[in-house]
């Protein structure tokens, strides 16, 4: 019973742990973008601005690697409930669900 609970919470779980994720980094790059660019040679003029353009930088670049990560897992669980709702279609008994592909000899 527990293990179906999980199963079934898993997508939300995911989706939470992401946008943690972009919290986090969106933190980050306020804190640490001008220190960077100092320690890297550059005077930034604004640093408000810079702060800006870190958290903004920092928050995009976890989404694409969250997104490279997680992203087949997604999928995977998308795949799941696609073929969950096929199986709930095929034992009511309606006949109006996907016929199955029906196999033919090559014609040569």
């Amino acid at each position: 019973m527990l293990t179906r609970v999980i199963v079934n919470l898993y997508a939300w779980i995911m989706e939470i742990f992401l946008w943690f994720v972009l919290l986090i980094a969106g933190v980050a790059g306020y804190h640490y973008t001008v220190p960077l660019l100092k320690n890297a040679g550059a005077i930034p003029e604004s640093e408000a601005v810079w702060k800006i353009y870190g958290a903004l930088g920092f928050a995009v670049a976890a989404l694409v690697l969250s997104a490279v990560v997680i992203g087949p897992i997604l999928v995977l669980v998308d795949i799941r409930k696609s073929v969950r709702a096929f199986e709930t279609k095929k034992s009511n008994g309606d006949s109006s669900g996907v016929l199955p592909a029906e196999r033919r000899e090559p014609l040569f």
